[in-house]
């Protein structure tokens, strides 16, 4: 791995170094309620707003644009502002709005809402994920992960919150003959949300991410500020390098590959590319599947109600949130790429099992939509820490990767939304488009790394002999 410049995070003490990353771990959990808060709720708001599932539907591709855009700002905010101050108030974008959803009253509203969501989303996640290399340098591996459970923990939260409040049916309202009695029978009685106390739940433990972020800037990395003016000159100047430093070190850390050589620019340009198309695609397939998971098992054979299929998505983020938390401890002793290829080949027999079985049995549901959450759970955090292995990772590096995967990202949403309703089948197709191209796309970047590095390594070792 390269080192890239110092900071002052990477030279604080190995406690200041847990508190940061504790602080971050948080932030993480977080955006996991926040991202996932409306995944359970496409039904309750086609009702609240009198508007079909198809149109509903399209808050996901919106809150996916709204992360591209504040992938977009961390890359610029990473030159001016300092990265603990940007995420402070990324988080708050993220997390303030979530009190206000229940209460829309027009699509548009929620259209706004969860862009803001999104934009805030997108200028965490891309902050901790070049903060925590940032931090640990050679020993980030297992702090990728954690950040990645602790995002995956996070998801939970929504349908174990919002599961209570949430509209029961009757399965018989999936049968095409009783759809007008169902529609004739809510035009009696209109639909009245209960949504308002679960967000409020949610938002609320989401907030204190801000706080506890403020604290550790202010009272952890800031303190010199209060004390430097009882120190000698030499002390008094060490400590003033220290208070720059973290001004600095987001911007330091942006222009890091700047004075590169040419070879070296174009190295980086084709590993950032590579890497770009495995995360797009991949990302393209965790949020289809995470949001629309759901759906899925309402509209399928086994046509489940609204909160039995909540608890099918509940099923693939435990799967998922038990990988990540398996997963710590694996990339200890095992390669991320053997986890990666595990990764794919358990998604691809999940997803087989989704499209054969699971439309008809729900016992079949639940092992594929658990399998499928424990093929997901890993995929992200081992590319970062297989490919910081071979790039040190920037703040605009994490920007271009997460830009690239909200523009694909942001397409999966409008495919199966529009077509799960009448034919659910097609969430599994465009699983297996995207496996394919996150596939061929890692297999070359792994051949122009690892196997590369290896024949050189090989090379230079029997030069020596």
């Amino acid at each position: 791995m390269e080192d890239g410049p110092t900071s002052l995070f990477s030279q604080a003490s190995r406690p200041k170094k847990y508190l940061a990353t504790a602080v971050l771990i948080y932030s993480c959990f977080s955006m996991g309620i926040a991202n996932s808060f409306l995944n359970p709720t496409v039904l309750d708001f086609s009702h609240k707003l009198d508007e079909s599932v198809d149109s509903v539907s399209i808050v996901f591709t919106v809150l996916t644009a709204g992360y591209l855009l504040g992938a977009v700002f961390n890359g610029i905010a990473s030159i001016y502002i300092p990265r603990p101050v940007w995420v402070i108030l990324a988080l708050g974008i993220m997390t303030i709005p979530l009190f206000a959803v229940p209460y829309v009253e027009s699509l548009m509203m929620l259209y706004v809402l969860t862009a803001l969501i999104g934009i805030g989303s997108g200028g965490v996640d891309t902050s901790q994920g070049a903060w925590i290399i940032d931090i640990w340098r050679h020993e980030a591996a297992p702090f990728i992960l954690s950040l990645h459970f602790a995002y995956s923990a996070g998801t939970l939260i929504p349908p174990l919150v919002l599961g209570p409040y949430l509209t029961e049916e009757e399965d018989k309202a999936c049968n095409g003959t009783t759809i007008t009695i169902s529609t004739s029978t809510s035009t009696e009685l209109p639909y009245e949300s209960k949504l308002q106390v679960p967000f409020t739940i949610g938002a609320s433990i989401a907030c204190i991410s801000i706080v506890i972020q403020t604290f550790m800037y202010l009272f952890v990395f800031r303190q010199n500020k209060s004390t430097s003016s009882n120190q000698n000159t030499t002390n008094g100047e060490k400590n003033k390098v220290e208070e720059v430093e973290i001004e600095e070190t987001s911007k330091v850390a942006a222009t890091a590959t700047e004075a590169a050589s040419p070879s070296d620019l174009k190295r980086t340009i084709l590993l950032v590319a590579l890497c770009c198309c495995v995360i797009a695609f991949y990302q393209g397939l965790e949020l289809s599947t995470s949001q629309f998971i759901p759906t899925f098992a309402h509209f399928s054979k086994v046509c489940l109600s609204e909160k039995e299929s909540a608890r099918i998505g509940f099923g693939l983020q435990m799967g998922f949130a038990s990988g990540r938390l398996c997963g710590i401890f694996l990339v200890l002793k095992i390669a991320p790429h053997f986890i990666l290829v595990g990764n794919f080949l358990l998604l691809l027999i999940s997803n087989i099992i989704l499209l054969v079985w699971a439309g008809s049995n729900v016992t079949w549901l639940w092992v594929g939509s658990v399998g499928f959450g424990l093929g997901m759970s890993t995929v992200f955090p081992a590319m970062y820490a297989y490919i910081e292995k071979y790039l040190f990772v920037t703040d605009r590096i994490t920007s271009t990767v997460a830009v690239c995967g909200g523009l694909v990202a942001a397409i999966y949403p409008i495919v199966v939304g529009k077509s799960v309703e009448n034919n659910p089948e097609v969430l599994t197709y465009v699983n297996f488009l995207s496996l394919f191209v996150i596939g061929v796309a890692f297999s070359v970047l792994f051949y122009v790394t690892h196997v590369r590095a290896s024949r050189n390594q090989k090379s230079g070792n029997e030069k020596m002999h």
